[in-house]
């Protein structure tokens, strides 16, 4: 038992869990739950559009191309002309911002690609 503790096997962590859930002013996401709060008020996301958004989270502060937030999702490169990323951001936008068209939380840096702001609120 006490090799199996330090190893972290079954269901005895050797160290503390990693947080599940993440908080950015009044934005949480709740990986687990799959869920995603604006001020208390559940933000309706597609599974795409939640794994796109816990993928620009966990970098916050760093800008990343369409390319590099594809890959962290699919695991694979975008298409030639694959331009769906800009389309989902806009959705993320819509469901998560309070004015969509003036975004404070993802951040288009032009000509790169997107940034989701540490500072929020």
């Amino acid at each position: 038992r006490a090799v199996l503790r330090r190893r972290g096997v079954g269901g005895l962590a050797a160290g503390p869990e990693p947080a599940r859930g993440m908080r950015f002013g009044s934005l949480e996401i709740d990986r687990d739950a799959r869920t995603v709060t604006v001020a208390g008020q559940a933000a309706e996301l597609t599974s795409y559009q939640f794994d796109l958004l816990v993928a620009m989270a966990e970098r916050a502060g760093r800008v990343l191309t369409r390319d590099q937030i594809m890959e962290a999702v699919r695991g694979r490169e975008l298409e030639a002309f694959d331009r769906s990323i800009d389309v989902h951001m806009g959705r993320i936008r819509a469901a998560i911002e309070a004015d969509p068209k003036n975004p404070k939380r993802i951040l288009t840096v032009r000509g790169v690609g997107y940034v989701f702001a540490k500072q929020q609120d």
